[in-house]
């Protein structure tokens, strides 16, 4: 397989060494294209040669193929340096495109196959409970032990969560977490009304929305509300918000007495971060 005709055999030792160099070898352009094609599905979405398990005859032609081949060129001249190659991905004008698009894009590609605008693409479950313990001030830094991730208590990265092949966590498994006993060369990404209910019942939110909610509780009155809301925006969603959204959340929060309750903050803190905008990168 690596080898033009008829493969020369290995001499030193057991052969790992020359195997491991004849991989990465510039004659062999396999092993680059097939690193290439996998960071450019985990920026877009999509890489370009859908089956990036199979780049043999069984497999899927690549959408891009000059750009494939363009950048397992480069990939390689760059000391097969990883960081390069985000780099080059990140600060290209095809990364950078809004995913609200003109009408004519949708028209003459509809599937985004040819990458008219940028594919809105929802936070895996490790990046979006990392996002929500950010941003709800909780987020630890540190490494340690492994835990389970709906765990309230547990506020390490979720790259440091238990993952079981028993058993795998009830959060991982309803967010399209690939199962950890057989290969998988993509998530597949469900959306599904038991998503929403997990949330809405989980511990996990519960304890982060009650966290920011304490926050936002403490000395604010009707005259600071507008403030506090706008912080709350500027925190969740990186942005201020909206006459529309300030005026419905003034009627959601100020009760009879005029005063927004700890209790109705977190009603109104666990939408948010529920929400699709927290959940979705556009």
């Amino acid at each position: 397989m690596l080898s033009k005709s008829e493969p020369v055999p290995f001499k030193n030792g057991s052969g790992r060494l020359e195997l491991a160099e004849a991989i990465v070898d510039p004659d062999n352009p396999l092993t680059a294209r097939v690193i290439v094609n996998r960071v450019w599905g985990l920026f877009f979405g999509r890489p370009l040669v859908s089956t990036a398990s199979n780049f043999g005859a069984l497999g899927n032609r690549p959408s891009h193929p000059e750009l494939l081949d363009d950048l397992a060129v480069r990939f390689m001249d760059w000391d097969w340096s990883i960081k390069s190659l985000v780099r080059e991905i990140v600060l290209s004008a095809t990364y950078r495109q809004d995913s609200v698009h003109p009408k004519i894009e949708v028209d003459q590609d509809p599937e985004n196959t040819y990458l008219s605008r940028m594919p809105r693409r929802r936070l895996s479950a490790e990046m979006w409970r990392d996002a929500l313990l950010a941003v709800t001030g909780g987020l630890e830094l540190t490494g340690g032990p492994s835990g389970e991730v709906d765990h309230p208590e547990f506020l390490r990265r979720t790259v440091f969560g238990k993952v079981s092949r028993l058993e795998l966590n009830p959060y991982l498994a309803q967010f399209d977490y690939p199962d950890a006993n057989v290969h998988s060369a993509g998530r597949q990404i469900t959306t599904t009304p038991t998503q929403k209910l997990f949330l809405l019942n989980s511990q996990l939110i519960d304890a982060r929305s009650g966290a920011l909610a304490r926050e936002l509780a403490n000395g604010t009155t009707v005259e600071t509300l507008p403030q506090a809301l706008k912080t709350l925006y500027e925190k969740v969603f990186s942005r201020p918000p909206s006459s529309v959204e300030m005026n419905l959340a003034r009627a959601f929060l100020v009760d009879s007495d005029g005063v927004p309750t700890k209790d109705d903050w977190q009603k109104y803190v666990q939408v948010l971060l529920t929400s699709n905008e927290m959940m979705y990168i556009d």
